[in-house]
């Protein structure tokens, strides 16, 4: 796993409208739900490289279930993201694993 880009720290800010927290945050549920937010270069000519033996996409996504999370906001909340959750391949199969034996992701 690699780590956070250096001018972050374990955690990020991240506002969501309180209408999207609310679905997110809804407790108990049947169905689990996660927020995936990716962090990109600012420039767009930066978030993708492709050459014939790779495609590099870049920078990262990261995960949080916000199952119970408070709304703070008027109209919208911010929210901390741990960059300890990158969202890839082992970490799907990881929530998925839990989520099917009836843990939260």
């Amino acid at each position: 796993v690699a780590p956070p880009p250096r001018t972050m720290g374990p955690t990020f800010s991240f506002t969501l409208d309180n209408a999207h927290l609310a679905k997110l945050a809804r407790t108990p549920v049947s169905v689990h739900k996660i927020l995936v937010v990716m962090l990109v270069p600012r420039s767009q000519d930066d978030w993708l490289r492709a050459s014939h033996d790779r495609l590099d996409l870049r920078h990262c996504c990261y995960w949080i279930n916000l199952a119970g999370h408070p709304i703070t906001g008027r109209r919208r909340t911010t929210v901390r993201i741990p960059t300890s959750r990158i969202f890839d391949d082992r970490a799907l199969c990881e929530i998925m694993t839990r989520a099917g034996t009836g843990g939260r992701p």
